[in-house]
């Protein structure tokens, strides 16, 4: 396991995710987090440890950072005000800028980029749409997040992975 004494720095400069300098590992946002009590390999402090040790690799390829639920009790309990939770989000990004997501936030990435819905209409609401003269579909919001998307590099990410052409 090698380490990247620049990781913490990386983490903090990437958006949202200041909250890892105020850290001082006192460790009641473990002891408050409900994904926490449930998931054993869940433990923020112990996840903004390996940040602040540079553990790089070891994070942005595993699927720690993708089990909080940003409720943001760790933030309520945090001494210091720092946002656990919004460090978690720029883990993700760190992580998603390198391919790796879960089979389910990359299926949500991917009807984004389709339909610019993370969720799909279901039935009833596409045909109540229809029923009132509207298209069954948005056309303009999904090109216009498609653009977004391309913008973002998102679009590219997902089909990188096989999922969407770009």
């Amino acid at each position: 396991m090698s380490l990247d004494s620049n990781f913490m720095h990386e983490v903090a400069n990437t958006p949202r995710g200041r909250g890892i300098l105020a850290c001082i590992q006192c460790g009641r946002c473990s002891g408050s987090c409900p994904v926490a009590r449930l998931v054993a390999d869940h433990n923020p402090r112990r996840l903004m440890e390996m940040i602040i040790l540079g553990s790089r690799d070891e994070i942005i390829r595993s699927q720690l950072p993708w089990y909080c639920l940003s409720c943001f009790t760790c933030l309520d309990r945090c001494p210091q005000g720092g946002d656990v939770a919004e460090v978690m989000f720029a883990i993700r990004n760190l992580a998603v800028k390198e391919k790796n997501m879960p089979d389910g936030f990359a299926a949500q990435a991917k009807n984004l980029v389709e339909t610019g819905r993370v969720v799909p209409s279901i039935t009833s609401i596409v045909s109540k749409r229809v029923e009132v003269g509207l298209p069954k579909e948005h056309s303009t919001a999904t090109k216009d997040v498609q653009k977004i998307l391309k913008k973002t590099g998102l679009s590219k990410i997902i089909a990188s992975k096989g999922m969407v052409k770009e």
